[in-house]
């Protein structure tokens, strides 16, 4: 058979009884059970997770959370995504439309706030992937995909997992506040040959930046990695950031973040001028066509007071209208962090507004966090 053309004829598509578990690089894909209400309520109260998926909009309580989760059951083909070596629930995949007798279903996904940006929905799409489209398992012919335009991270993923863009469908996707958005249509079809697709940013080339007495510098698994599980130990950054606090988890992290081939971010730790971790700033989001980003930080707690973050900030934003052409920057922050406030200020960065409970931090409290944006023309 070759790449999109005439299938023989074959048995209709039959699905399990219940969704099998499913293992993915570090999580383990399982089927819903009522005991997952809580975590449904989670996702149902996350502001980014309402604002994509419809299937929460309905859930606000436990008797709703649980009939969510019938749904899922029902479908046979609907998973919670879960760390594999602690069981938390990172997410949730699933398969559904099954046109039975043309051998194809749609793929959805996502995860949950504190765990966005650890590649979950990728490892979870891949192993859901792998698993439809074995004859083996459901022997699909053809994956579906849609997300709105506006959504670039879910257009990474599709494209990280093999999925190509098929086109744009107009006013596609109903929105919770009204109104309708177009979507990006996407397919993986089993003949396709796997592996990631050219991510749709163009890849960033890494640089290393001076910014006053101090030095923005790429991330080295070998060299960074216990420093930064020691400055994620502090009560500020575990709470205000997050970030890993085992060797391991470093050891990844610094991989990722010294990694700038998706386009999706350009990511440094900032040292002093005799390689002491001082902190770390990361421009991610980053979407050319807008030419937007958003931009993150964090200084080690004895680093503080000394005007680290308000310099790696500044140099930060100074490289991506430079060399990345962004037009504006955002900047995000807890309104109690008192702080960051003045470090957004002092690099530039006018506060514009303020947002409620719009963001669940390092202790599970959905906060209000404040606006701040820096444009090129400032």
């Amino acid at each position: 058979m070759t790449p999109g053309g005439p299938v023989t004829r074959r048995n209709p598509v039959v699905l399990p009884d219940v969704a099998p578990e499913l293992a993915a690089d570090g999580l383990v894909l399982r089927a819903w059970e009522p005991s997952d209400a809580d975590f449904v309520l989670e996702l149902a109260a996350d502001p980014e997770t309402r604002r994509w998926a419809q299937s929460f909009w309905g859930v606000c309580d436990v008797v709703s959370a649980r009939q969510w989760i019938t749904d899922r059951r029902e479908h046979r083909t609907m998973w919670v995504v879960c760390d594999a070596a602690t069981g938390d629930r990172a997410g949730w995949v699933g398969l559904s439309y099954l046109e039975p007798e043309e051998w194809s279903m749609m793929v959805s996904y996502g995860s949950a706030p504190q765990w966005r940006r650890q590649r979950v929905t990728r490892r979870a799409v891949d192993a859901v992937t792998a698993y439809a489209l074995d004859p083996a398992g459901l022997g699909l012919l053809r994956i579906s995909l849609e997300h709105a335009t506006q959504n670039p991270g879910s257009c990474a993923v599709a494209a990280a997992c093999g999925y190509s863009v098929e086109g744009t469908l107009r006013q596609r996707i109903r929105l919770e506040e009204g109104g309708l958005a177009d979507s990006h249509a996407h397919a993986r079809l089993a003949t396709d040959p796997g592996g990631p697709l050219p991510a749709p940013n163009p890849p960033i080339e890494p640089v290393e930046i001076v910014a006053g007495a101090y030095q923005l510098c790429l991330p080295n698994a070998d060299l960074d990695a216990a420093a930064i599980v020691a400055a994620c130990a502090d009560p500020a950054i575990m709470l205000y950031n997050t970030g890993p606090t085992d060797l391991a988890a470093a050891r990844k992290w610094c991989t990722l973040r010294s990694d700038w081939t998706s386009g999706e971010h350009a990511s440094w730790l900032v040292k002093d001028t005799v390689g002491t971790l001082l902190g770390q700033v990361s421009m991610f989001r980053i979407d050319p066509d807008q030419r937007l980003a958003q931009i993150g930080y964090w200084v080690a707690a004895p680093a503080r007071g000394r005007g680290v973050a308000t310099a790696a900030v500044d140099a930060a934003a100074r490289f991506g209208f430079g060399a990345l052409d962004l037009h504006r920057i955002e900047l995000f922050h807890a309104v109690d962090n008192v702080a960051s406030c003045r470090t957004a200020e002092r690099a530039g960065f006018a506060r514009e507004g303020e947002l409620r409970q719009s963001y669940r931090y390092g202790d599970g409290v959905f906060r209000d966090e404040h606006l701040h944006a820096r444009l090129a023309t400032d």
